[in-house]
Formats: C-alpha cells, structure tokens, sequence
C-alpha cells in the first residue's frame, strides 16, 4: 500500500485516511470544502460506490476529515470595515463550519503543538479548559497548572492557521490599542466610537471631549486605510443625531511609516487614495512612527502629541505562533518552507497554504541581471482572498517602525526589490525563484490546489505545481469610494468600490450569506445607517450582577 492506497486485488478495505486540517479560515475551510467534494465518495469509511464491487475490484480507503480551529466559524475578512460601520449585520460576516462542512469533523480548540514523527496534533478544547481553571481553583492562588491537552491522529496534516497581529513593544500599546483582524474586534471598535461621541456630548471638559473625538489609526496598508475609511463615514453620519457634536470636530489620524499608502494598487491609485482621504480632512503622516501611547496620549516620530481615547493597531502580522510548535522547517521569518506542490519541504504527509507557507512563486518573471534573483516578498497584512482586497493583505509591517514599512528587506540591501534571498529553487535549472507573497490571491488558489494535490497523492498520483499570475488589486474607501487596478486597468471613485462590492458578494461562501449580505446592502441605500452602540454586550452579565446584590464588571476603559 503507497499513501493508503490498495496495490492488490482485493475486498478489504485499506486502512483510513485521516486528514487533520489546522485551521478553520479562509484557507482551512476551502481546503476541506474542496477535499469534501472530492473525497465525498470515501468519506467516513470505505467506498461508497454506486455499484456493487465486482470480483477482484479494489475498495478505495476511507477518508476521514477534521477541522480544528478555535471558532466554530470562517470569518470573511473583507466585510470587516463594513461590520464596523454598520452597513453588515455580524452574523452574516461569519459562516458556520459545520453547515458548509457537513461531511467533516469540526473540532472547536487549540493546537498546542504538533508531534509529526507520531503523527499526532495536542490539542486543547473547551473541556480540557473547564477542567483547567478547576484544577487551578483547586491547586490554590500562585500555583501553575499545566494545561491539559488530548491527541488527535492523523495521517495527512495540513497546516493553515493563519497569521496573528504583528505588535511591537511600544510603550501603552498592550493598554489601549484595539486590533481589527476578528469580528469581535470590529464590532467592539464600531461599539467604541459611537461611545467616544456619546462621551463627548456629554462632557464640558474640553480636554476630555478632544480626546473622545479623536481617533488614531496606525498602518497604511489595507486593514488601517479601509477600517479607517468606513469608521470616518460612520462617525460623520452619526454626528448629525448629536446636538452638540459636529462632523467638523473629529479629527481621524492615520500614522504610515513609508512614504506611501495602499502600495498594493499602484503608485497611481495610491496617490489618488491619499489625496481622497485628506480631502476628508484626514491627517495621513507619512514616514512617521508611533513612539508612545502611554497615558492615552499618541506620541509620534514627529514630535506631536495627540490625546485619544481611540488607538487602532492595523500594522502588520506575523505567522501563527503554532508554526514555531510544529518541528518542521521554518523560514527566517517563521513560515514553512514548502515546494511547489504545496508539501512541506523534506517532511512527507505534512502540507501547508496561505500565511503559514512559504511557497515558491513559478509565475515569477526572472529579474533583470542587476537585480536580486530569489527572494521572498514580505508578508502581508491580512488574509483577503481573490483579489488582494484588504483585511489579510498589505505589507507587513517592520519591527524597527511600529508602522507600514512596505516590504521588508535585508539589511544592507537597497530598496530595488524589496525582497530577501531563500532556498528555493526552480525545478527547471536550478535557479533561486522568489516566494509567493502571503496574501489572498495566492492563499484562496493554493487552497484549492492543495486539495487537489492531497487527494492526487492519495490516489497514487503525482502533485500539480502551483502557479498563478497577479490578477490586480481592490480597496474600498468608504461608501461608494474606492480604488482598483485590476489586469492593467485602473479605477477610482464609484466603479472601483462598485467592482469591491461585487466582486466580495460573488466570493462570500453559501447562498444564504450573499442573499443577506445583498438585502442589507439594498436596505442600507434605502435608509439611514443604524448608530446604536452595544457596548454592554461586551458584559452581558452586569445589570444582573448589580441586581442580585453583587459588584458589576468595571468598563476597562
């Protein structure tokens, strides 16, 4: 038997397949909905063949699937602004696991590392974590309990957990920044601005009230420009309900340590997006760092001081801690070496896609002679899937600025390629190829390409290389505002966010997301935006708390 496959006549049954996806995202979920489709006949045990097997004819193993991820749900990334803003309900933003996935197991915890050699994943779940704050009330204050953890088999293992916020040590940012990379965080900002202007009607101290109304965003890549972007509309919208707030008296910052915002869409659309939102009085400042937000006060590279109660951390991510847990061979900025086909490299039965992989770019055009042959692209904030569009995507962000850097290079190296030296190699001469970059172009395709490659393996059968060209690039800036350049062509304004809304509903998963997205959207030109703030769901128990006697949840902030 080769990869679980039957090599002689018979009946039996071969020994299951157990595929252990990591993941549950964008690239986890389309991973498993592709090997679910292809693998629907062998799933859960043996054949099921539409005819009775003949004498001597070979029964296909069975296939068993499992999804670990610590959510029960995909979120789609790039309607995260749009959550925020109110233009989205929540729910629909997310798409449940086991609704799109019926044919596979879907475990809801943690891996906490990965013993390939044994082929078995430790995993932590709600119930070995109710069972851990047990034993740690029992062990007494001051004493560390281990966590417990269970082993899940698995004979194939594919890694795609994603990437997790890049943050730096800078002083206050642990305190009072906010991410935006889950819906939680968007609901939980969208909940927090609307405060901030509750707040500052209700105040006459006019320090409080500046600092209530002004808001700073750190990162120029797609998450801070397009969050930054729908807030700014939602909190001009929401001024006309107050009586003594104007949209003249907010004040939007956005701190970018390059020299350019959006560089994903050109310099030219950058360029037109950079002029559209300081039209809107945005203060954008280029080439500038945080330094310090300690004491709620945002203090940047330039000298200026700025009092605020909003600090919102878009600038960069890094891979998933996880990777570092694996033992298997990891790339200096801690993604895995993989081939071509999506394997990892050296290491059979383990495969990897999206953020977590470093993956060989075939499509590559060869640099010129004065150029740096093989190098890898920097990762990218954000994980949109198709066309580079937003949430995942962007340059990350370097650790020496705090802010958007563009990709990061070497040191001693100039600014010609932006890229750094690897070991991958062409198959063809053996020439360095750089590595595809860690964005939703690349992560959504080698998904598929993955699946396609794991069920050819199991059949006996030889891996596709991965190959894919740039397709182009989308951002929304705000309602009916955008950029997009897109197979040479470049728009701006109405038809670019047009193109973003259209292209985002035919790439939501399941019918009954892209009909409620699409109702919301009609709903949404036909009446005002919905300006309440349920902050207290952040504490739900609290009013019951105060009730029965006891003391609420204080509001960190």
């Amino acid at each position: 038997m080769r990869h679980g496959r039957v090599t002689k006549a018979t009946n039996e049954p071969a020994a299951a397949t157990r595929i252990l996806v990591v993941g549950g995202g964008y690239v986890g979920m389309y991973t498993a909905l592709r090997l679910q489709r292809r693998l629907r006949r062998r799933l859960g045990g043996a054949a099921r063949s539409a005819h009775a097997p003949q004498p001597g004819e070979a029964l296909a193993p069975g296939v068993t699937i499992t999804v670990l991820d610590p959510d029960p749900y995909m979120t789609y990334q790039p309607f995260l602004p749009e959550a925020a803003a109110g233009s989205i309900s929540p729910r629909h933003v997310v798409v449940p696991l086991r609704r799109v996935l019926p044919h596979c197991q879907i475990v809801v915890g943690e891996a906490r590392s990965i013993d390939h050699e044994r082929r078995v994943a430790h995993v932590s779940t709600l119930a070995t974590a109710e069972a851990d704050a047990a034993r740690a009330a029992q062990a007494g204050p001051g004493r560390r309990v281990e966590p417990q953890t269970v082993e899940l088999p698995y004979t194939e293992l594919v890694l795609a957990p994603g990437s997790v916020s890049r943050t730096l040590p800078v002083p206050g940012l642990a305190e009072h920044g906010i991410g935006f990379k889950t819906v939680e965080e968007a609901i939980g900002l969208r909940n927090h601005v609307l405060e901030q202007l509750d707040i500052a009607s209700s105040t006459r101290d006019p320090a409080v009230r500046d600092a209530a109304l002004t808001f700073v965003f750190v990162g120029g890549g797609y998450a801070g420009v397009e969050a930054l972007a729908e807030l700014e509309d939602m909190a001009r919208h929401a001024c006309r309900s107050y009586h003594n707030v104007a949209a003249e008296d907010l004040r939007f910052l956005l701190v970018e340590a390059s020299d350019r915002i959006l560089p994903e869409v050109g310099e030219e659309m950058g360029g037109y997006a950079l002029r559209e939102l300081r039209a809107r009085n945005i203060d954008v400042r280029l080439g500038t760092r945080l330094d310090s937000c300690e004491n709620r006060i945002a203090a940047l590279s330039d000298g200026s001081r700025h009092p605020t109660r909003t600090l919102v951390w878009t600038a960069g991510v890094k891979p998933h801690p996880l990777l570092a847990r694996t033992g298997l061979p990891l790339t200096s900025r801690g993604r895995l070496r993989c081939d071509a086909a999506l394997r990892v490299e050296g290491v059979p039965h383990a495969w990897a896609a999206g953020d977590a992989a470093a993956v060989p770019d075939l499509s590559a055009v060869p640099d010129p002679p004065t150029a740096e042959a093989g190098t890898e692209t920097a990762p990218q904030t954000g994980q949109q899937r198709g066309l580079e569009t937003g949430r995942e995507t962007g340059p990350e962000r370097s650790p020496e600025t705090g802010a958007g850097t563009g990709p990061e290079r070497e040191p001693g190296k100039g600014r010609g390629t932006g890229r750094r030296t690897t070991a991958a190699q062409a198959s063809s001469g053996g020439a360095e190829l750089p590595l595809c970059a860690p964005n939703a172009q690349h992560a959504v395709r080698q998904a598929r390409r993955l699946a396609d490659n794991l069920v050819a393996v199991l059949d006996g059968r030889e891996p596709t290389p991965y190959r894919h060209a740039h397709a182009g690039s989308v951002a929304s800036l705000g309602l009916h505002k955008g950029v997009a350049h897109v197979y040479g062509r470049k728009l701006k304004g109405y038809p670019a966010w047009f193109m973003h809304r259209a292209y985002h509903l035919s790439r939501v998963p399941t019918f009954n997301r892209k009909a409620r997205v699409l109702a919301e959207w009609v709903l949404s030109g036909l009446f005002e935006r919905e300006i309440v703030s349920l902050g207290s769901l952040e504490h739900p128990r609290a009013e019951f708390e105060l009730a029965a006697g006891g003391v609420p949840r204080p509001d960190k902030d």
